[in-house]
C-alpha cells in the first residue's frame, strides 16, 4: 500500500472539529474519527515511505487537523472542569437548597 493512499484516507477520516458544538457532539465526532482512523491503520502491514513531497504535504495537513482536535478536546475538558467547579461551589455555598425545602 502506498503511503500517499494511506495518508489521504487518514486525512479524509479526520474532519475538522465541529465549531460551537456542545461537549457531547465534540466527543462523538472525535470517537467516530478515531475509530475510522484506527481501522485504516490496522490495514497497514508494512513500513510506509513518507519521504515524498506528496506524503509530507499530507502529513502536514494531518498534523494541522490533529492540532485543531487537540484544541477542541482541551476546550471541552475546560468546559467540563468549569461545570464541575460551578456545581461544587453551588453545593458548598448553598447547602440549604434542598428539594425537600422547595
Amino acid at each position: 500500500m502506498m503511503a500517499t493512499t494511506v495518508l489521504a484516507r487518514l486525512l479524509e477520516a479526520t474532519p475538522l472539529p465541529p465549531k460551537d458544538a456542545d461537549i457531547d457532539a465534540v466527543l462523538a465526532a472525535f470517537e467516530d474519527s478515531h475509530a475510522r482512523r484506527a481501522a485504516i491503520l490496522a490495514e497497514v502491514t508494512e513500513t510506509l515511505d513518507v519521504s515524498t513531497p506528496e506524503a509530507r504535504e499530507l502529513i502536514h495537513h494531518l498534523q494541522t487537523r490533529q492540532d485543531l482536535w487537540r484544541e477542541a478536546l482541551a476546550g471541552a475538558l475546560d468546559r467540563v472542569r468549569d461545570q464541575c467547579v460551578g456545581a461544587s461551589k453551588l453545593r458548598h455555598y448553598v447547602p440549604a437548597v434542598n428539594p425537600v425545602n422547595l
